[in-house]
């Protein structure tokens, strides 16, 4: 195995000069030999990792029971280089992609765990599906997860086995606020649930997170970072070492108000636009209680925003989903009167793709990627780019 590729993938070559790239259950270091199940196509091969041949020496064991069979986490046995391998991951892509480009790296901070995790019930067991199967890989806790969540599972399994909770086949969230306490789970109708001392209880209040930009509340079962404190950290830190501030700021795909928060008094006024109207309702209540007046728009992104956007001393921030920007979208952009722009993105191809649609109306400035998802291949990407 030569490097990594971006998503996690083995980059290596086949004795004719064919491009192999291969998915692990595990980390992969480079300069590894592997056995693999290939599926040749016409100018590359494509397969998984069966085996490991010769291990790089700085493998450490995985902490988790059901490493390499869970499809949730890709990068146990990693230890202490998972940050530097996920560098490299990055790196490759932004190279790719990008070219030669500056780009500065957040690694997440070994205390960082999820406050958000979706399972599987297939009316037996509980657990997380093996990756790219609907095989179900049962979990009696996960060390991925804030403790409260991982001490939930196993009370969320008496509650379906024992009928207390609907015990049909289905998906369900577990999810704690800031700091990490009470845990609901929420099922696919959008039911939710509490947890007690003595067991589950239907509970629709929100859940809470106190922040370093303030407290926001949002529905259960609502998107919001998954691991809020530390995306929160991290995103606060960028955008202050960017001095990030203006007269207005459009927070476009806004949510329930996080990056609003997050930038606070930096900006005289807001104006947020998200399509889910609950959210919508959400940042209202959110940014009013933090003293931020801000116009908030349930809109389709695309639609609402006009040919020219704001004035010089204006911000678009973007934090699109993990499919990117309508290319509609970049188009109108690329007449926005704004002097500067911030770009999310939790898919690196796509956010790579629209910074490549931007131009050339759009210079980017300044380039980083944020580990908010650790143990996974996935990260943030922010940009921030000007007219």
């Amino acid at each position: 195995m030569e490097r990594l590729a971006w998503g996690g993938l083995g980059l290596a070559h086949a004795d004719d000069g064919r491009l192999l790239l291969l998915e692990s259950p595990l980390a992969l270091f480079p300069g590894e030999t592997v056995e693999a199940e290939v599926h040749w196509k016409a100018r590359h091969g494509e397969g998984r990792i069966l085996r490991w041949i010769g291990k790089d020496g700085r493998r450490a064991p995985a902490d988790c029971p059901v490493a390499g069979r869970c499809g949730g986490c890709e990068l146990w046995e990693a230890g202490s280089c998972a940050p530097e391998l996920k560098r490299q991951m990055v790196a490759d892509l932004f190279h790719r992609q990008l070219g030669e480009v500056a780009w500065n790296w957040h690694p997440a901070p070994p205390e960082a765990r999820r406050h958000r995790i979706q399972l599987h019930w297939d009316g037996a067991a509980l657990g997380y599906h093996q990756r790219n199967s609907h095989v179900l890989v049962p979990v009696s806790a996960c060390p991925a997860a804030a403790a409260p969540l991982s001490e939930a599972l196993p009370r969320l399994q008496d509650a379906l086995s024992g009928g207390a909770l609907p015990a049909r086949p289905q998906r369900w969230e577990l999810a704690t606020g800031t700091p990490a306490g009470e845990v609901t789970a929420t099922d696919e109708r959008g039911r939710t649930w509490r947890l007690a001392p003595d067991g589950w209880s239907r509970d629709e209040a929100p859940i809470v997170q106190q922040l370093p930009g303030g407290t926001l509340r949002h529905g259960p079962g609502a998107f919001f970072q998954v691991s809020p404190a530390w995306a929160s950290r991290a995103f606060g830190s960028l955008l202050e070492t960017w001095e990030v501030r203006g007269a207005t700021l459009y927070d476009l795909y806004g949510g329930v108000g996080f990056f609003s928060a997050l930038l606070g008094r930096r900006f005289a006024e807001r104006v947020l636009v998200e399509s889910g109207e609950a959210a919508v309702g959400w940042a209202r209540l959110n940014l009013e209680a933090l003293g931020l007046p801000a116009q908030c728009h349930a809109a389709d992104v695309a639609d609402w925003v006009p040919e020219a956007l704001g004035h010089s001393d204006d911000l678009i921030l973007l934090d699109p989903p993990r499919a990117g920007l309508p290319p509609d979208l970049c188009r109108k952009l690329q007449g926005a009167g704004a002097g500067a722009m911030v770009l999310v993105g939790c898919d690196g191809a796509a956010f790579c793709r629209d910074l490549k649609r931007l131009e050339p109306a759009w210079k980017l400035k300044a380039l980083s990627a944020l580990d908010l998802f650790p143990l996974t291949h996935h990260v943030e990407c922010v940009a921030l780019l000007a007219r």
